[in-house]
């Protein structure tokens, strides 16, 4: 063999040991994140990634985690309105579930993590929840508001100041939970007391 055979060959070598290397970091990676954070980070998705673009176009990339970085960056420097603590989670998970080693075709989260790990059950509250309008109007700043419009006027999504399903707050709590038509749902962002305080700040307007 050639000096340049010999090259050639180490170098073939170095680069199957890194792949095998990243392949395995992408294996250990899926682990560090549980079912409850990956639930959520699907929600943060419907609720701040699909207000521009639908998540199936997240679903279909494979990116290094460097490459996801940049793009929660990119998506914070364009108006996503994400804490630090939610693009760090968008990151984790974004880079454990669509890494450029993961198949085509990925099973539903929840079958992924069903088994492994079931979802322990929040206790359910005792009688009507009460909902606080000053603590509404923060939180559909923060969820709705890309959708709906400011004050609730709409915009993408439907007008909803003064509109007849406020009259009913068990239905209203149903379709935000989740999701009817076009509204997806929101049960892994929002809790049951957010939509109780949504619901009583509209209910004002």
């Amino acid at each position: 063999m050639t000096i340049s055979g010999h090259s050639r060959a180490f170098l073939l070598m170095i680069s199957l040991v890194g792949l095998a290397g990243v392949t395995a970091a992408q294996k250990e990676d899926l682990g560090v994140i549980s079912a409850a954070p990956a639930l959520r980070a699907e929600g943060l998705i419907i609720a701040r990634c699909s207000v521009c673009h639908s998540a199936d176009l997240i679903a279909q990339q494979r990116l290094p985690r460097a490459r996801w970085e940049a793009t929660v960056e990119k998506m914070e420097h364009w108006g996503a309105e994400i804490s630090n603590d939610e693009a760090d989670l968008l990151v984790r998970y974004l880079s454990a579930r669509y890494h450029p080693g993961a198949p085509d075709q990925l099973p539903p989260l929840d079958s992924e993590f069903r088994k492994a790990e079931p979802l322990a059950q929040e206790p359910v509250a005792e009688g009507p929840l009460t909902g606080v309008a000053a603590r509404g109007a923060g939180i559909f700043e923060h969820n709705c508001q890309a959708c709906h419009g400011a004050m609730a006027i709409g915009g993408m999504g439907p007008k909803l100041v003064k509109t007849p399903i406020l009259k009913h707050e068990e239905l209203f709590l149903e379709m935000v939970l989740h999701g009817r038509g076009a509204m997806p749902a929101w049960s892994s962002v929002l809790s049951p007391q957010d939509i109780a305080d949504i619901h009583a700040w509209l209910v004002t307007r």
